[in-house]
């Protein structure tokens, strides 16, 4: 009897882990001309697993001071910080891609928010791996005890060009 009850615990046991649904994540979805997530070789899901990371956290703050960084800058503009690390990820893997801003151009969306990048005078670029960054500052300085986020940072070494990460119904 009780072999039976352990045979049936440890198979009960085993069925948990096949019926576990997969975690679904929302799709990250590149502005216009920017490259997909294909040509980048990663999905959705491994954009949203890849968090930030650590050794960056810190330079975050290392941004040049032509522009302050802003969090906000209303309630309504506030979305899951989870959604906004996506894009960054997306961002930061491209790397030395030129990401081109002139005014509210969207660089990436992710479940509830985009990031997008607005020039201050005319158009400007910078590397995305740059516009990440600012992308970083804002979750790094504006991630609410709730996880929700919303700002704006120049892009490294870029005063000109002003990531802003937000609720895209902002």
């Amino acid at each position: 009897m009780v072999k039976l009850f352990i045979s049936s615990l440890l198979g009960l046991a085993s069925l948990q882990g096949v019926m576990a649904a997969p975690k679904v994540y929302p799709e990250v979805i590149p502005g216009p001309g920017m490259p997909s997530l294909a040509e980048l070789n990663v999905t959705s899901a491994e954009l949203y697993q890849m968090g930030t990371p650590e050794e960056l956290r810190a330079r975050a703050q290392e941004l040049d001071k032509r522009f302050t960084g802003k969090c906000g800058p209303a309630e309504a503009a506030y979305t899951n910080v989870n959604d906004i690390i996506a894009c960054y990820n997306y961002l930061r893997n491209l790397g030395t891609k030129s990401c081109v801003a002139a005014e509210n151009t969207v660089m990436c969306t992710a479940g509830k928010a985009h990031v997008y990048g607005s020039a201050l005078n005319g158009g400007t670029s910078s590397y995305c791996r740059d516009v990440a960054h600012g992308v970083l500052w804002v979750i790094n300085s504006c991630t609410r005890p709730n996880q929700s986020c919303a700002g704006a940072q120049a892009a490294y070494g870029n005063g000109n060009l002003i990531a802003t990460a937000v609720n895209v119904k902002w």
